[in-house]
């Protein structure tokens, strides 16, 4: 289980603002990153737990997916404007990413679909892994690409990554009192309906939020013949041996 988020800086002046990050996310057309730029099975993300992880369910999404892009950028730009910004003294942004030419490729669409949405002008900044996950744990940066590769199959170990606890890998330093709770609670619930409906309203909170900005789900790729038995898709991209024969 592979995920694809934009961490904003919380304590940056520009992105500080819930309208502004409300609309950075508005405006990104995820349908046009999977199907046009990525083009290789990637899964539009409108919440940040993937499909398929644990017994998690349907994960709640975004209430603007049901939206057409034009009716979010329509959106996005009276956030803007609510905000003090519009097309003429719009902010600039540092969109972060680390060397990839589909890292590359992304940043580059993100930029011009800020700028044409909102006028946002987006100074692309590229460095080596390494250096890059170093300036996101020491917040040196106001946008920027961020790659998760679950752990174990639950749907905690994505959520984990914005609670405050985490000094580590909560990048855009969020910290929501209920957040945490609910997540503390979560962690100590034994009744799993219980546990999965307190890290589901904690999903709500951040998608209302924005911390991140959820991107797109990656998807395992296989090449396997017809002539393969047992082999049965699933989140973990798991296949034991044992299962699978010839036919």
């Amino acid at each position: 289980m592979l995920t694809t988020t934009s961490p904003l800086n919380l304590d940056d002046d520009v992105l500080k603002d819930l309208r502004v990050r409300r609309a950075l996310a508005m405006t990104i057309d995820r349908k046009i990153l999977t199907e046009k730029v990525l083009r290789t099975g990637e899964v539009a993300a409108y919440s940040f737990v993937p499909p398929g992880t644990g017994d998690y369910g349907s994960s709640p999404e975004v209430s603007r997916k049901g939206m057409n892009q034009t009716e979010r950028v329509a959106e996005a730009q009276k956030l803007m404007k609510q905000a003090g910004y519009d097309k003429s003294n719009a902010p600039t942004i540092r969109l972060s990413y680390n060397t990839s030419e589909n890292h590359k490729k992304v940043a580059i669409a993100v930029a011009a679909m800020w700028k044409k949405a909102l006028g946002v002008k987006t100074e692309l900044f590229n460095t080596e892994v390494k250096v890059h996950y170093d300036n996101l744990k020491t917040r040196d940066f106001q946008a920027a690409r961020a790659g998760w590769i679950a752990d174990y199959n639950d749907p905690q170990n994505f959520l984990n990554l914005m609670e405050s606890r985490n000094t580590s890998q909560n990048y855009a330093n969020f910290n929501d009192g209920t957040y945490n709770d609910l997540m503390r609670k979560a962690e100590l619930e034994a009744d799993p309906v219980k546990r999965n409906e307190y890290m589901r309203q904690a999903e709500v909170i951040a998608l209302n939020e924005l911390p991140n900005i959820p991107i797109y789900h990656y998807v395992s790729k296989n090449l396997v013949s017809p002539k393969v038995d047992g082999w049965i898709d699933n989140a973990s991209d798991i296949h034991r041996a044992r299962y699978l024969s010839i036919k």
